[in-house]
């Protein structure tokens, strides 16, 4: 029971960041913007055709999509299997996949549904500008975060790592 509640979060990552992206489809043309913070924070409708950060966006090459999207799907199933093969007692570890997973499922979704991935957050400080990203990718680095805390965090397993007595 316990499994299918952090399954939920993932869910749950996913359908907002699915609403996000239509709620700015539908409210802002392509690069059409809203200032939320005067030079801080805009709503900016872009599509992202490449990876993380824009990487690849701009190539030309016909098997990038495709490539982008087994990437995707592989990294999907790898993260899925690890919480899988995880305990659900490791409550911060499912938490940070959880919120990997349903980051990539919304991104995944996009890349397969439509070829490109839709941005919105813009935030930038004068010539300092961030590049534009969505709900998924912020659950995605928050769930990153989690997953190296409780790797760099976690004791070691006392009876393998426990000294052996001398006979």
């Amino acid at each position: 029971m316990k499994r299918f509640l952090y399954f939920l979060i993932a869910l749950g990552v996913f359908l907002s960041d699915r609403l996000t992206k239509r709620l700015i489809e539908e409210d802002l043309g392509l690069y059409e913007f809203k200032t939320v913070i005067p030079g801080f924070f805009e709503l900016t409708h872009t599509r992202n055709t490449g990876m993380a950060f824009g990487i690849l966006s701009d190539s030309a090459l016909p098997w990038v999509p495709l490539a982008l999207a087994t990437v995707s799907t592989l990294a999907f199933l790898l993260i899925l299997g690890f919480a899988l093969r995880n305990p659900v007692s490791r409550a911060r570890l499912q938490w940070g996949l959880m919120l990997i997973l349903g980051g990539a499922a919304g991104n995944l979704h996009d890349r397969l549904t439509y070829g490109y991935v839709t941005d919105f957050i813009d935030v930038f400080y004068g010539s300092y500008h961030w590049p534009t990203f969505n709900l998924a990718d912020s659950a995605i680095t928050i769930g990153i975060g989690l997953f190296l805390i409780e790797i760099l965090t976690q004791q070691p397993d006392q009876d393998t790592h426990a000294p052996r007595a001398e006979s």
